[in-house]
């Protein structure tokens, strides 16, 4: 995904219910003698036996694989291993998990790159097919191949023809892809990640690429909409805006950066030139390439992913 995102640089009762009605009326129908004095009655022991929760059994290992881009690969965390190694740090400490991952996310690789890495090796294959979980990253070189040639023109109109065009063929690969993710392993849950804007925070004012971004996570959820067991995880919003979290910091960034036209950047290195001008970091982003997210993005990725996978937990239950 590094290779290809450069473009982009050029762009969630107790109901009591009372005896007293019940007493009252049957206390009508039924008076008890005026001369006799009633001792009070033990109550009544239940011999019904209280039903106990059972325990459901849950595995002690797991396989994870992770297919997609630079984003399942890592990039910008090769300390961790980005949110692949992270997860499984996590459900090994807080799930006391015996966790075996598989990374298969490459750098660069558009969905249809990921689909012909999938079928070219058998040993994948069969290392998605006896996964108990899959993670996918997807889509962000898809949408940069469009806009390397619609975002260096100021021509709007053409530019959301161009991208909509770009995102019919985009949802076909996509359903390709998953259809045989699901040939392979029609059991095993499936969570997928939105893309982001990772330049948002140098050009907040530049609300093309914002927009663009926000259509194409729509065709990945729209598109996942059709599977079982497969979980959208948007983390978008957080990704892009960084340290900037609420709608007065939002609008000061705005304020306090220029309308920048990102159509008069025809270079990588020019964009690198801008970045440094506007001296804003996002603190989840890496600096090394202004794309990637760093430890800390990769952290929000992975909390993500453990929240999504405990609210469906199907893939941690024992058959």
């Amino acid at each position: 995904m590094r290779k290809v995102w450069e473009v982009v640089k050029i762009v969630i009762v107790l109901v009591i219910v009372g005896g007293g009605a019940y007493w009252g009326l049957n206390h009508v129908l039924h008076p008890a003698p005026a001369t006799t004095t009633t001792k009070p009655t033990k109550k009544a022991t239940s011999t019904k036996k209280v039903a106990t929760k059972k325990t459901v059994p849950h595995k002690t290992k797991i396989s994870l694989v992770a297919v997609g881009d630079s984003l399942t690969e890592g990039v910008g965390d090769e300390a961790e291993g980005g949110y692949v190694g992270q997860i499984k740090q996590t459900l090994t400490k807080k799930q006391h998990l015996s966790v075996t991952t598989t990374n298969a996310g490459k750098s660069g690789d558009r969905s249809d790159q990921i689909l012909a890495r999938v079928n070219k090796s058998k040993t994948l294959q069969a290392k998605i097919a006896a996964a108990d979980v899959l993670t996918v990253t997807v889509g962000g070189n898809d949408l940069l191949q469009t806009l390397e040639g619609s975002i260096t023109s100021n021509n709007t109109a053409k530019n959301d023809a161009t991208v909509t065009k770009a995102q019919n063929t985009y949802a076909r690969k996509l359903t390709t892809l998953f259809d045989k993710l699901q040939r392979l392993n029609p059991n095993a849950p499936i969570f997928v990640f939105s893309i982001y804007n990772p330049i948002y925070v140098n050009f907040p004012n530049v609300t093309a690429i914002t927009k663009y971004v926000a259509q194409w996570n729509n065709q990945t959820a729209t598109t996942l909409a059709s599977y079982q067991h497969t979980y959208f995880m948007d983390i978008n919003t957080v990704m892009s805006h960084g340290q900037y979290k609420t709608a007065a910091q939002l609008a000061q960034l705005k304020k306090s950066s220029t309308n920048t036209d990102l159509t008069k950047i025809t270079s990588s290195k020019e964009l690198g030139t801008a970045l440094t001008a506007k001296s804003k970091d996002n603190d989840l982003i890496s600096n090394s390439d202004n794309f990637h997210p760093n430890k800390r993005g990769y952290h929000v990725f992975t909390s993500k992913l453990y929240q999504t996978m405990l609210t469906h937990d199907a893939w941690l239950i024992k058959k």
